[in-house]
């Protein structure tokens, strides 16, 4: 079949119009993210009043303290301090897969950190899988696959290089199109090194490939059938949602007031330039042009004296009129403005934090002051919301594995679904508690030394197990749940009454005393044992 160079160009013309809407929107909170120097000169805003070379030099010295990544980054981390458990028994291509789940050699666990990491920059990206098949004539075997001839392997495709896409009627992805940013140097020689695109089309059975060509042409380039039955690429969530196209993200307010905060620091700097280098006011009868020049001085020499004065009054002095004989003196801006700048600056930081509940991770009101004064009411509904968040986020990410390893059963022949709950094979914490196992297990030895009812016992008990086997199958979950519910106190009640005889101290006041313990024992006729005295 041959395409038309028309009909090739709408194709990889097309975008979405949500997408379109939220293309510059994607490209603010990535670059926001990433934080390189070019990011200053599109974020630092110039005043009406502000001059070319002032502006420019207040850019060059631009920093900031990149929240946008720390509140991330913080979240990951929290996020996968407990791994994901997964079922030991699934099949070797899983196996394989879950060992090396991308090109550059990343183990799933490192790839599922990374899409995490972008959910959270997007809201919503997506995982394509695909082998490294050249051509439909060629037989992939597991030994190609165990040597890396023909095998697996999955890449993150961004919002922004999505196009468009398609649903069927029962909400699932009848086809995707895919923009691939690729550098023209497979030769050295030849090549012109220039980026191009390249288009992929994916549909349940068959995939397209286009391609920009050096002379800004869209020629085809190959196409194949996979025979899947589903399209293979997965969206991967910020949050579990239902929308088609997008999902809001973590950073999508939180990167606006970073900015803000960018801003202020600019505006904070120069002020503490000008105090440092102060402004110099002196009347212009002082610098007035000619004077000192000879008439034998030519023109070309007045020419450049008027130019000096010129550059004085605009860069280096402020000249008025001293006709009644004002002094020079030097003015600089109003110190207290930077006072208020830095309260407004601690504002924006503190509300960047509480806003995911992270304020914890910040100290007293910023990051060089040495201690969080956050009363425990505020700490506590700041744990609540930073669970909640993670729970949410777990769930969404726990989707995504589980038809991301579903994937690839169907790549190696096995009829199923991805929506088959059947195949889940990854199970995600979605308690975010600072108590520990080995917390639950002290609290239950408490428990039995203070004869806490056997119910709440049982309830613990049920926890601790959860938290040792979250993976447990569900026959061997439920013997162990009826066990914990036939627990009593028959065992702890013998134990207590043999070995765990608790001593209280005298109430009246006196010091405990073990006076006749061991002579009440003795055949001595009552005299004490020598050295129990």
């Amino acid at each position: 079949m041959t395409y038309k160079p028309k009909e090739m160009a709408a194709l990889t013309q097309r975008r979405h119009p949500d997408y379109r809407e939220k293309l510059e929107h994607w490209e603010f909170l990535e670059e926001t993210y990433k934080s390189e120097r070019s990011w200053f000169k599109k974020n630092i805003f110039r005043f009406t009043r502000e001059g070319d070379t002032t502006y420019a030099k207040r850019v060059e010295r631009a920093y900031r303290f990149n929240h946008t990544r720390e509140v991330v980054d913080l979240v990951n981390k929290y996020l996968f301090k407990v791994a994901p458990v997964r079922k030991p028994d699934v099949p070797d291509q899983v196996l394989r897969f879950r060992e090396r789940a991308t090109l550059t050699g990343l183990t799933l666990s490192q790839f599922e950190r990374e899409v995490a990491r972008k959910t959270s920059i997007y809201g919503r990206v997506w995982v394509v899988v695909d082998n490294n098949k050249r051509s439909n004539s060629e037989i992939a075997s597991i030994a190609d696959e165990k040597n890396g001839a023909v095998r697996l392997y999955s890449y993150i495709v961004t919002p922004k290089h999505v196009l468009d896409m398609g649903y069927d009627d029962f909400g699932q992805l009848e086809w995707i199109l895919i923009e691939e940013v690729y550098r023209d140097d497979d030769n050295p020689f030849s090549g012109s090194g220039r980026v191009l695109s390249r288009f992929r089309l994916w549909t349940k059975t068959q995939w397209f490939v286009f391609k920009q060509t050096v002379r800004d042409k869209i020629e085809f380039v190959d196409k194949g059938d996979h025979n899947l039955g589903v399209v293979p690429v997965i969206k991967a969530d910020h949050v579990e949602s239902d929308a088609r196209y997008h999902n809001p993200g973590l950073i999508e307010d939180i990167a606006y007031m970073d900015r803000g905060t960018a801003n202020y620091l600019s505006c904070l700097d120069q002020i503490i330039n000008d105090q440092t280098f102060s402004q110099l006011v002196m009347p212009a009868q002082g610098v007035l042009p000619g004077v000192g020049l000879s008439p034998e001085d030519s023109a070309k020499e007045e020419d450049e004296a008027k130019r000096n004065l010129m550059k004085m009054g605009t860069s280096q002095v402020l000249l008025f009129d001293g006709e009644h004989g004002a002094a020079p003196t030097y003015i600089s801006p109003d110190p207290r403005q930077a006072s208020l700048i830095i309260t407004a600056i601690r504002q924006i930081i503190n509300e960047i934090y509480h806003t995911v509940g992270l304020a914890g991770e910040r100290t007293k009101q910023d990051n060089s002051v040495g201690i969080d004064n956050s009363s425990g009411v505020a700490k506590a509904y700041d744990f609540e919301r930073v669970n909640a968040l993670l729970s949410a986020k777990a769930n969404a990410m726990e989707q995504f594995s589980n038809r991301m390893e579903t994937l690839v059963r169907i790549w190696n022949g096995e009829k199923t679904s991805l929506l088959d709950p059947e195949t889940n094979t990854v199970k995600y914490s979605t308690s975010f508690d600072v108590r520990g196992l080995s917390d639950d297990m002290a609290i239950a030895q408490g428990m039995s030394l203070l004869a806490a009812p056997i119910e709440v016992r049982r309830a613990l008990m049920t926890g601790i197990v959860e938290k040792i086997w979250p993976m447990l199958a569900e026959e061997k979950k439920q013997e162990l749940q009826k066990a914990i519910d036939s627990w009593d106190d028959s065992a702890y009640t013998s134990l207590n009454g043999v070995g765990m005889n608790i001593h209280t101290p005298a109430q009246d006041g006196s010091k405990d005393s073990n006076q006749g313990a061991v002579s009440s024992k003795d055949n001595s006729g009552g005299k004490p044992t020598p050295g129990n005295n």
